[in-house]
């Protein structure tokens, strides 16, 4: 902890924190309102009479002034760059605040009898107590309140001579620079736990922003490599066999339309669904659509409502697409179809996706084994995502049924 200056605000953000565990202790200090009118119930006498009812209703109206001050600061947010106005404005508030106070000894003490001496010794002992709970977070306020206070009730009661009066005010003195020690104490330990606060605060906004960072670079990894591995392989393919003349022009504009329909995928995985499946599947619709349209096959759509998906993240919804790409792929390529068929349903614990056609079928084994339609990869991909992927297949068509866990452990 850097030693600071008693007399000094700190730095801005600091400063604001302070402020407002000062304008806080406020509102506890309501009731001292009160406080004035009985003191001119029990000191008033023919001789200050008229000059306490000045004061009181100077005393009141002070501090109604800093209570109101501080409530309407506090009930809509403070910029930082108004931490010291507002600094500046208490500062003053309760240096009157403190004259006002300082002014009672001059008009009460010297006028009235010991029991009146010994409540006014008591109202102080308690004003500047009380005036350190409240004012010690920032304390220059608890100096300028409480210094006026201090240094004229100790005058009037040195004025007044004799041995008690002056032993009154050197205990005044006593009392307040002991004070003034605990209020730079409690301002130490104040301002200690803000830094702590700020300092983990900060700590935390790195530590996110690392997070972040790393994320990023797992996801750009994580896509280059899914580019390579998928739109990669299937433009240098396709390559090699345009070189060797063994595609004719529409073969190639189908590889090159996949490949786009490819790219288009992997970008749509980056975008954010909010746990969404549905959404995914909008956007396969969107992507795909017009695709099967072209060929000739009609999409029946009978997706209905289900619940999110907590861990559905771009890798995970890449891994969906994946899946359900290469399903309709298999369809436009290998099949006869003529209306394919997308529905969604709640199964127990999991969300079922179905993509069925009514094309002739195939022998699910036989594609299994022998490593085609890239089956194995929809496998590969539903396993990681904790889900699975089956087939049913017959002379009227074939399902392709994708079951995806609700939640799933991290």
């Amino acid at each position: 902890m850097k030693p600071f200056n008693t007399f000094y605000f700190a730095e801005d953000r600091i400063l604001l924190e302070q402020l407002r565990l000062v304008m806080g202790n406020f509102r506890s200090t309501m009731p001292i309102i009160l406080l004035p009118p009985l003191l001119y119930w029990a000191l008033a006498n023919p001789s200050n009479s008229t000059m306490l009812v000045w004061w009181s209703v100077a005393a009141v109206l002070s501090n109604l002034n800093l209570q109101f001050y501080a409530m309407r600061k506090l009930a809509s947010p403070i910029a930082l760059a108004q931490a010291r106005s507002i600094a500046f404005t208490l500062t003053v508030f309760n240096l009157l605040e403190g004259l006002i106070w300082g002014l009672l000894p001059c008009l009460a003490v010297g006028a009235v009898d010991s029991a009146g001496l010994i409540l006014i010794c008591a109202v102080f002992a308690g004003m500047l107590g009380g005036g350190l709970a409240t004012q010690s977070p920032v304390p220059l306020l608890y100096v300028v309140f409480a210094t006026p206070q201090a240094v004229m009730i100790g005058a009037k009661l040195w004025s007044l001579g004799g041995s008690t009066y002056q032993i009154l005010s050197v205990g005044i003195v006593i009392y307040f620079i002991t004070l003034l020690g605990q209020a730079k104490n409690s301002a130490r330990a104040t301002r200690a736990a803000i830094e702590v606060r700020f300092e983990l605060a900060d700590s935390h906004a790195k530590l996110r922003a690392i997070e972040h960072k790393q994320t990023l670079e797992q996801e750009r990894q994580r896509l280059m490599q899914d580019m390579h591995d998928g739109l990669g392989s299937s433009l240098i393919s396709a390559l090699r066999v345009v070189e060797h003349n063994k595609m004719d022009a529409n073969e190639l504009a189908d590889v090159l339309k996949g490949c786009i329909d490819d790219l288009k995928l992997a970008i749509d995985s980056m975008e954010p669904v909010d746990d969404n499946l549905l959404l995914l599947l909008a956007t396969l619709r969107f992507r795909l659509g017009p695709r099967l349209e072209n060929t000739g096959i009609k999409l029946l759509w009978q997706v209905e409502k289900i619940p999110a998906l907590p861990w559905l993240d771009p890798k995970s919804a890449l891994h969906i697409l994946r899946i359900l790409q290469e399903a309709f792929a298999n369809i436009i390529k290998h099949t006869s179809a003529t209306e394919v068929r997308v529905a969604t349903m709640i199964d127990g614990d999991a969300v079922v996706v179905t993509v069925s056609d009514n094309g002739p079928g195939f022998d699910i084994d036989h594609a299994l084994k022998s490593g085609g339609m890239g089956l194995s990869g929809q496998m590969n991909r539903a396993v990681a995502l904790g889900g699975e992927v089956s087939w049913y297949s017959n002379s009227n068509g074939t399902c392709l049924s994708l079951r995806l866990p609700i939640s799933r452990p991290v």
